[in-house]
């Protein structure tokens, strides 16, 4: 090799140039810096800077008697630099453990920036793992963490600038999304942020016109460098998939911001719609929101998540057949059959009564619950929340709601292309459940007391049928919004389509409704004007610099709360037949002779 290059082929560093040769250029010195650092770990030499300044960059190895050397000078009237002098044989043994001097915090982040800007749960053993393999150079945990913190910032900005871009990113929000609501609020005299609060004008539209009037609340803690806690309300769509309505960001998760919360969703129902209908809200009833319920919604029915109530259950008593029968008075659509349930249970515990006072039937049994579930007793915006939470801790908070909206804008296109390609009445869910109310029907008597109501005789009782007010005394069809097979029955013996005696939010339209509306994207924060009216139309101006919160991440690595999917599942219910009573089949699939 020459002294006038140094040609190297590495196939173990296929993204490093390793060729260095007299007259070659670089857009700036820091560029050069940059190459030369790079050349080195990857060649497992130390570089040694002799000079650095405005003009000039010369470094050496740092081998004692080694003569590689390279000089780099500022070509005259440009800003470019160039190598002079090239000095390109090592006589040295290099570096001869893993560690290296060159392999820096800022060499890190430009190491990893292509991989974080891909997954940004990319994590910091990871990193220092994937570094050994592909460079050969032991960086240390801190080093990895410190790398992806500064990789994150070049990438997202730094959560402080988040904050500040707040009053700006809700003006560009409302601006491209006319009808949704975006607004941020700050504190105290350093004006420290508080609340966020969005909902889009598409999820408004399709709660208000075609989605059940069913709410589920629920919030989960945020575990970035300024904490915080993100609080949403989501409705359920024709097909039982969730449908976030408004979501927000608080300082801390209290009493204050969860009235806060319901404050802003109240007015923003109540500017939408003139005859808003009685909902169904379901949370695990923490004080904070129940109290937040009873204020801003007090015609509205406040029940339980029946996981958090199983799970209290479940824990206090210990015993799985009591579990079970306990989920049988759940799903019990009568008193009496509740009254049943409970009375086997008390044969195994009396201390269920006592357990009944800390959680009132009448706000989680179905016989007992005035408010509609349709069928839904967990809640399943836990799950999204924890997930967003998970995926998004570590994104400034600008670019948290955009991963949001993003995710949100997906949603709405997917589910929009598949409701336009169904043929059916009926959503795919409220088919199933339909048809298998048919095949039930199959088994039943039915008696006609006049145009509209039914006598319908089974083995194990008789159940009435009313098909113009839609109710069946097995209370089922009211509950449920779609025919049991009791009214499939009724309604098949006097020549009716039973699909068309569905609730409307079960209807293909409903759903194609729900995702009619857009969610429209956000320009560049480089377009953004930073400097025009806030939100209130320009009592508050946007170049009130919005700060981050004062309580920050703790020291040590956040504890992870393990959230199992299948804890988020209702158990299965336990089917029993009609006819001989026994458990694990149906009155239709009952071989027991009677």
């Amino acid at each position: 090799m020459t002294d006038h290059a140094l040609m190297v082929a590495d196939t173990s560093h296929p993204l490093v140039d390793l060729s260095l040769v007299i007259g070659q250029e670089f857009p700036d010195v820091e560029t050069c810096r940059r190459t030369l650092k790079d050349i080195a770990i990857a060649l497992h030499f130390d570089l040694r800077i002799v000079k650095s300044d405005l003009s000039r960059f010369i470094a050496k190895c740092s081998k004692e008697g080694c003569p590689w050397r390279v000089h780099v000078a500022k070509c005259p009237g440009v800003p470019t630099f160039s190598i002079r002098t090239l000095h390109g044989e090592h006589t040295c043994e290099g570096v001869r453990d893993l560690h290296h001097q060159q392999a820096s915090v800022g060499w890190v982040a430009r190491s990893v920036e292509a991989r974080i800007r891909d997954n940004p749960q990319y994590k910091p053993k990871e990193i220092l793992q994937d570094i050994r393999d592909q460079h050969g150079v032991a960086v240390s945990y801190m080093q990895a963490w410190r790398g992806k913190e500064r990789s994150m910032a070049a990438l997202h900005g730094t959560f402080e600038e988040g904050y500040r871009l707040l009053p700006a990113y809700c003006e560009q929000l409302r601006k491209t999304n006319p009808g949704s609501v975006a607004s941020v609020f700050a504190t105290g005299q350093e004006n420290c942020f508080q609340r966020l609060f969005i909902s889009y004008r598409a999820s408004i539209y399709g709660f208000i016109t075609a989605c059940r009037p069913l709410l589920e609340l629920d919030k989960a803690e945020l575990k970035g460098k300024y904490l915080g806690a993100l609080l949403c309300a989501a409705a359920v769509d024709a097909d039982d998939a969730l449908f976030p309505l408004a979501i927000a960001i608080v300082d801390v998760e209290s009493d204050e911001n969860w009235m806060w919360f319901m404050s802003e969703l109240r007015k923003l129902l109540g500017v939408n719609t003139e005859n808003m209908p009685r909902l169904t809200i379901l949370s695990e009833r923490q004080r904070g929101v129940v109290d937040a319920v009873e204020t801003h919604f007090p015609s509205a029915l406040h029940g339980f998540c029946l996981r958090y109530v199983s799970e209290n259950f479940r824990d206090t008593f210990k015993n799985t057949k009591l579990v079970n029968i306990f989920w049988n008075a759940v799903y019990a659509l009568t008193t009496v059959e509740f009254e049943s349930k409970i009375a086997e249970m008390m044969e195994i515990s009396q201390e269920v009564i006592q357990w009944f006072q800390l959680f009132p039937p009448q706000l989680w049994a179905v016989a007992y619950f005035e408010g509609v579930r349709y069928n839904h007793f967990t809640l399943g915006v836990t799950e999204m929340l924890y997930n967003w939470a998970l995926e998004c801790h570590e994104l400034p908070i600008v670019q948290m709601m955009e991963h949001i909206r993003n995710q949100l804008t997906t949603w709405f296109n997917n589910r929009r292309e598949m409701g336009m390609r169904w043929t059916s009445i009926l959503v795919p869910s409220a088919e199933k459940r339909i048809s298998e109310a048919i095949a039930d029907a199959h088994c039943y008597q039915v008696l006609r007391a006049n145009e509209v109501e039914f006598e319908i005789v089974s083995t194990e009782r008789t159940n009435i049928v009313d098909i113009r007010s839609r109710v069946c005394s097995c209370r089922h069809w009211q509950l449920y919004g779609l025919p049991c097979a009791h009214a499939a029955a009724a309604l098949i013996s006097c020549g009716q389509n039973a699909h068309l005696f569905a609730e409307p939010c079960f209807t293909v339209g409903s759903y194609r409704e729900t995702y009619s509306q857009m969610i429209h994207p956000i320009p560049d924060k480089s377009a953004w004007n930073e400097l025009g009216e806030g939100a209130d139309g320009g009592a508050a101006k946007l170049d009130i610099t919005i700060r981050p919160p004062k309580i920050r991440r703790p020291p040590g690595r956040p504890k992870k709360k393990v959230l199992r999917v299948e804890n988020l599942k209702r158990p299965k219910r336990v089917v029993q037949c009609g006819r001989c009573h026994l458990l694990g089949h149906s009155q239709k699939k009952c071989t027991m002779p009677i």
